[in-house]
């Protein structure tokens, strides 16, 4: 049996097929925003039956705001193939790792 969460969205476990990106989804810096090291942040992708992302909540560990918000409207625009469950397409929760590496 397929658990859905109260807002209506299977989360990944529970997908026979998880969505995927149509495309290469890129993260280009903020501009003006100088970075060294690693910043790693978790997002909460929240694809509707369509595959069209209608959400993106930031999780812990959080990114620096404007890193985030680069992330956010880039994981926004993208298109994705959805989520299935037995073959139907369904609307679909799952949390992705965001890194900018600016590590030597």
């Amino acid at each position: 049996m397929v658990e859905v969460e109260s807002d209506g969205y299977v989360p990944r476990n529970q997908l026979s097929m998880p969505p995927v990106a149509k495309t290469a989804i890129v993260l280009e810096p903020p501009p003006g925003e100088l970075a060294t090291g690693r910043l790693v942040g978790i997002l909460s992708l929240f694809i509707d039956e369509q595959g069209r992302v209608q959400r993106v909540d930031a999780e812990e560990p959080a990114l620096p705001p404007a890193f985030e918000q680069v992330a956010r409207e880039a994981f926004m625009a993208a298109e994705f193939s959805p989520g299935e469950v037995d073959g139907r397409a369904v609307k679909s929760h799952q949390r992705v790792e965001v890194v900018f590496d600016y590590a030597p």
